[in-house]
């Protein structure tokens, strides 16, 4: 019933712009274009193109950043920047960094804060100097965390039909959108996840969400 209310809510909104807003909002989840230099638009951003520094100019917000560590010890570089509203909704937005193993390692190793996961990753805070080094790396990957969860039939009337997907938990699905260079989670118990990549990277996204753990599909 919860989920239902959301949707209702999502289709009230949409209809609601189209009749009273003359303006174009198009800045939606579904709005998404790959680009001829091999990048993917979303957000008004470019997957492959845009920096840290200026996603932190579009949304007017300072991100909290960390070095991700996952069970087998691999790293990455993610971006926090909480809750957003882009277009009609709000939605929490994680941004992934592109980051060699060198930097990987620096960040980790001068973290100032180390908190456990429920997944067994640990996530190290990156110290202020490094945060200012982080400004200019380029996103490789966005993480959209709708405040509503989506039904397969709304994702399939605004995302399309052509998506694979792959059951991961009882609860979960991946819905692979190559066509798009979109990814998502989409939980029955709640917390869907969109996650965005451009055309080069997204073969690497689709085997990363592939193999996640059990326990961090659900974090």
């Amino acid at each position: 019933m919860q989920r239902l209310l959301a949707v209702m809510g999502i289709l009230l909104l949409l209809s609601a712009c189209g009749k009273s807003d003359p303006q174009v909002v198009d800045n939606l989840p579904w709005d998404i274009t790959s680009t001829e230099q091999g990048t993917t638009r979303v957000f008004h951003l470019e997957l492959g193109k845009t920096t840290l520094r200026q996603a932190i100019e579009q949304w007017h917000s300072f991100p909290e950043l960390a070095v991700m560590q996952s069970r087998t010890n691999e790293l990455s570089l993610e971006a926090y920047f909480g809750k957003q509203r882009l277009g009609l909704f709000e939605a929490k937005l994680v941004a992934e960094l592109v980051a060699d193993p060198a930097i990987l390692e620096k960040f980790s190793q001068e973290q100032i804060k180390r908190e456990p996961q429920a997944s067994g990753a640990w996530r190290l805070s990156v110290s202020e100097a490094n945060v200012k080094l982080a400004n200019d790396f380029l996103i490789k990957y966005l993480i959209y965390i709708p405040v509503v969860n989506y039904e397969p039939e709304l994702i399939r009337a605004r995302f399309g039909e052509g998506a694979e997907i792959v059951n991961l938990t009882a609860t979960v699905d991946a819905w692979f959108y190559a066509d798009r260079n979109l990814a998502m989670l989409i939980d029955a118990k709640g917390g869907d996840m969109f996650y965005y990549s451009s055309p080069q990277d997204f073969p690497q996204l689709k085997t990363k969400i592939l193999n996640l753990p059990a326990e961090q599909v659900h974090e």
